[in-house]
């Protein structure tokens, strides 16, 4: 009978240990999403499982949330409306005035939930008009202010107008959101929680 003893190739169990080696890495790799290309990954925020950070720097909010107007110390419910260009906040006794050869314009903010009126002094960035179904269009101051939603603090232009009769006393539009943050109209309120029963109802 003949035995055939079978004699291994110089270096084969090295070659054997690389292949494992490189094949445990591409699995990692692969497992870790680096290879699922550009798209934003969701990633909660510790400790609440409402709010979600986009790895991109973008902040998910709803179609509701509570914005503080520095000037006035008041936090309130805004509308964020993705298909408004301009912000928009309820103002009364709107006067544009002249100072030192510049525009200004002073007008009244109410906070709705508490009652307590803030009056404001600010330069007049230019006069909007508003167009309307059948009638003649409207003229609006617009101003600059800054405003904090959420952890977010910016300046944004606004137009002053009488809001009484909209549910919301600010509105939000494309020039406060500014790519910073993406809406999502089945959250309300992700920022903070806010009563809204004193707002009017429309």
């Amino acid at each position: 009978m003949i035995s055939i003893k079978r004699t291994k190739r110089p270096g084969s169990d090295l070659y054997v240990r690389l292949l494992s080696v490189l094949s445990f890495a591409l699995l990692v790799v692969i497992s870790s999403g680096c290879v699922s290309g550009n798209k934003p990954v969701p990633v909660p925020v510790p400790g609440d499982k409402d709010k979600t950070h986009l790895l991109d720097d973008r902040f998910i909010i709803g179609e509701v949330e509570p914005v503080m107007i520095k000037k006035t110390g008041f936090t309130m419910p805004a509308r964020i409306d993705t298909g408004a260009q301009t912000s928009s906040l309820d103002a009364v006794d709107i006067i544009v005035f002249e100072r030192d050869g510049k525009r200004w314009v002073k007008f009244t903010v109410k906070d709705p939930k508490s009652g307590k009126t803030a009056e404001i002094e600010s330069k007049l960035v230019r006069i909007v008009k508003i167009k309307r179904h059948g009638g003649q269009p409207i003229e609006r101051p617009v101003v600059k202010l800054r405003a904090m939603l959420g952890t977010q603090e910016q300046k944004g232009e606004f137009s002053l107008t009488d809001r009484s009769s909209f549910k919301y006393p600010i509105l939000i539009g494309r020039n406060f959101l500014d790519g910073k943050w993406i809406v999502d109209v089945s959250r309300k309120n992700s920022t903070s929680p806010m009563n809204e029963e004193s707002s009017n109802e429309k």
